[in-house]
């Protein structure tokens, strides 16, 4: 009887943990985003992901990481190639996300910003999705691709990410400020130039 209450026990312990598991959305970093600055604040991003025959059957989830110091706004878009065996689309991308994150523990922050699929129409056309956007906070995101290889034949998927800095509303104030007061010099320079251009 108490090696039967046991098992049960184990057991519910085991559904609850993966329930929990579940139910927490987390995220797991593959690799860093390989990123070139574009001199100017933000930065330029290419990557991409290569299935084989050993695959085929299977569904994927890539996740590339990266940090952002300042606010920003976000534009990215993915393609992919594959063959057709036999007339079979034997690569297909299912969704692009950016998430934000917490990278001591990979719990998402806030919702997801999915990408629209741009897939063309036909037999077996590329995938082509794109996402955009805009004032976003500063901190840790995961850019998510999913997909499935469906075929032996395999493929790639191909991706551009593209960030640049927007300035903070405390930075938009002192530059408004500025203008402001130099707008207001050069209002009072006006009348003396007149007086002195009359004299003239």
């Amino acid at each position: 009887m108490k090696l039967k209450t046991l098992v049960l026990s184990s057991m519910l312990a085991g559904a609850a943990f993966v329930t929990q598991a579940a139910s927490a959305q987390n995220i797991t970093p593959t690799s860093p985003l390989m990123t070139v600055s574009d001199g100017v604040g933000g930065f330029n991003a290419f990557f991409g992901d290569t299935f084989t025959a050993a695959q085929a059957g299977t569904t994927f989830t890539d996740i590339f990481t990266f940090n952002v110091a300042t606010p920003f706004d976000a534009a990215g878009s993915v393609t992919s190639s594959y063959l057709n065996t036999p007339m079979t689309k034997d690569l297909l991308i299912t969704g692009l996300n950016l998430y934000r994150y917490d990278p001591a523990t990979n719990a998402i922050i806030g919702n997801a910003i999915s990408g629209i699929n741009n897939t063309g129409f036909g037999n077996h056309p590329t995938d082509s999705w794109s996402l955009e956007a805009f004032g976003l906070q500063s901190g840790s995101y995961a850019l998510r691709i999913d997909g499935q290889v469906v075929g032996a034949g395999g493929g790639s998927f191909g991706g551009d990410f593209n960030i640049s800095p927007v300035p903070e509303p405390a930075t938009w104030g002192m530059l408004l400020a500025g203008l402001g007061i130099v707008g207001a010099a050069m209002g009072r320079r006006t009348p003396a130039l007149r007086k002195s251009q009359a004299k003239a």
